[in-house]
């Protein structure tokens, strides 16, 4: 009853809430002749069109025409022209397939097809973009009109530069400035800064403001600039943790967050080379850099939490391989940091060493061994994003423990505290499962965050009943807690519906023993791990919606 309750409610709000408002009272923005990220563009596609699909235009990995007005979540075949607009079609389509076409971020690689010289045998022909075909739902969600802003403006530094093969408006300059501008507007007239998140959405619609006030002078210019510098230094402490890591709780967000740090940065350099955010924008990104290499095997980023696909640098990702992130690293590479920035970054290599629990009364299960490490490694601890990291350059081993993401609420977290990946002699014994897909396929969603497609404790418990309303929050987890953490052993504890579960690690010439303690009596011991299954426990997802077996 409950659950009709609350999607009663929901139809209801949003049948007689009226669309978001597209403005047509804007001031014009004057360009500012800028080319910083043309510039980056053109130095980075030397290092990477050799291993990138620019051609083909995919939405999470299907071939679709080259329509930049695309209307309906054609996995499902469903049209939403004509419907009213919400944030979500639960177990009827995906709003999240027309927002990623709504982005024009491909025009990023089509563009970089003009201006690279070592793409002068592609075809050069032009590719029309017609405003006037594109549907409602472009509008529907603020944080993707901030993408959009975001890839309209990179466009208009190719247009300047006469190096682009998208044509908007017949190249009309006038005509894209007044475009983009009322972009600008329509994003500062929807920020998403209130409710009981305020994440990556806010951040991405920040991001878009400060490279708009970047590349464009208005008579508003100096309070939008001292605004948004001001909202930028409060979220970055709100959404970042003293580590360094992004509240989130997932790596692949992390890496999204870090995109929108590289566009502020950039950004900031035009307007205010003695910002003081910018040091915190450049110890951000180098110590999110660091973080997130941990997490590289065979040059692919491990799927702790959500992967939803958010891109700023889109020109760079590749659709075929969507796991491949060299990419970001090679544009950290190419940035210009303070050489004391560059050499200082927060200890990681620390230890945990509180009392141990009596474990006399408990239930006791011992998994197969792992032999993991040939040879030395190192153990990093990130207690605030809640992972700890065994590795060495060839050889990895982390297990999840620590708070749960967005401070508790959970959106993009998984059930997979006391979760263990693990990837040796090249390749996965276990492997994060990933995100399959959100709201369009609810049983789905909570397959892929739940317990039972983690390699945490195999315990065949009951949980509470989620809905779709619970699909972005954890309900039957805690935060998990450290009791010991070293280069030889890890010992935590983490409840689940109400039940606490402990899990011991010891490592002893590179070989892995790994123990769990319950008062449940449905504890069972792993028959094996997912070696056989490149590391996976039930299904996998290689980036949104591409879902296998393993």
């Amino acid at each position: 009853m409950i659950r009709y309750l609350r999607k009663l409610k929901y139809e209801i709000n949003y049948f007689f809430k009226p669309p978001l408002s597209i403005p047509d009272n804007f001031e014009e923005g004057t360009w500012k002749e800028n080319s910083d990220i043309y510039d980056l563009f053109k130095m980075m596609s030397k290092n990477l069109i050799q291993d990138l699909n620019l051609i083909d235009m995919m939405i999470f990995g299907e071939l679709v025409e080259t329509n930049w007005a695309i209307d309906e979540d054609f996995f499902n075949n469903y049209k939403f022209s004509n419907k009213k607009l919400k944030p979500a079609y639960f177990n009827v389509a995906d709003v999240k397939v027309p927002y990623e076409a709504s982005r024009l971020q491909h025009m990023q690689k089509q563009n970089l097809i003009s201006s690279a010289n070592e793409l002068q045998n592609f075809d050069q022909a032009a590719l029309l973009i017609n405003i006037n075909h594109f549907p409602l739902i472009f509008w529907n969600s603020p944080m993707d009109v901030a993408i959009r802003l975001i890839n309209l403006i990179i466009h208009r530094q190719f247009l300047a530069k006469k190096s682009n093969r998208i044509k908007i408006f017949n190249d009309s300059e006038k005509l894209l400035d007044d475009f983009i501008s009322q972009h600008y507007q329509f994003v500062k007239d929807n920020l998403e800064n209130d409710g009981n998140v305020v994440g990556n959405h806010y951040l991405i619609e920040l991001s878009a403001l400060v490279f708009y006030l970047a590349n464009y002078e208005t008579k508003s210019s100096l309070t939008d600039t001292e605004f948004v510098i001001k909202e930028l230094t409060k979220q970055l402490a709100l959404q970042f943790n003293h580590e360094g890591t992004n509240f989130e709780g997932s790596t692949h967000y992390a890496a999204f967050a870090t995109e929108a740090l590289i566009l502020c940065k950039l950004s900031l350099q035009k307007l205010d080379q003695s910002s003081r955010l910018l040091s915190t924008l450049d110890r951000l990104i180098i110590s999110n850099k660091t973080f997130l290499s941990l997490f590289m095997n065979k040059g692919e980023l491990s799927q702790i939490g959500d992967n939803d696909s958010g891109r700023i640098f889109y020109f760079a990702f590749d659709e075929d391989y969507p796991l491949k992130f060299n990419w970001l690293f090679k544009i950290i590479d190419n940035l210009e940091f303070n050489q004391e920035v560059r050499s200082t970054s927060i200890n990681q290599k620390i230890e945990v060493c509180k009392e141990l629990p009596n474990l006399e009364d408990f239930n006791h299960v011992t998994h197969p061994r792992i032999k993991v490490f040939s040879k030395d490694h190192v153990a990093y601890a990130y207690p605030e994003f809640g992972i700890f990291i065994w590795r060495n350059e060839t050889e990895y081993f982390s297990i999840r423990c620590g708070p749960v993401g967005q401070n508790g609420v959970g959106g993009h977290s998984h059930y997979d505290q006391l979760s263990i990946e693990c990837f040796t002699d090249n390749k996965w014994i276990a492997r994060d499962p990933g995100t399959g897909t959100y709201t369009d396929d609810i049983l789905t969603r909570n397959k892929f965050r739940s317990l039972d497609y983690h390699w945490g404790p195999n315990i065949d418990i009951e949980f509470k009943k989620e809905d779709e309303f619970d699909c972005f929050k954890l309900n039957n987890m805690s935060d998990g807690n450290v009791i010991r953490f070293d280069k030889k052993s890890f010992f935590g504890v983490a409840e689940f519906n109400g039940s606490k579960v402990y899990r011991k690690i010891m490592i002893s010439d590179g070989v892995l023993t790994i123990e769990d303690y319950s008062k449940l009596q449905i504890l069972k011991p792993y028959k094996s791990w997912g070696e056989k299954k490149s590391g996976v426990k039930k299904q996998f997802s290689k980036g949104y919606k591409r879902i296998s077996d393993e």
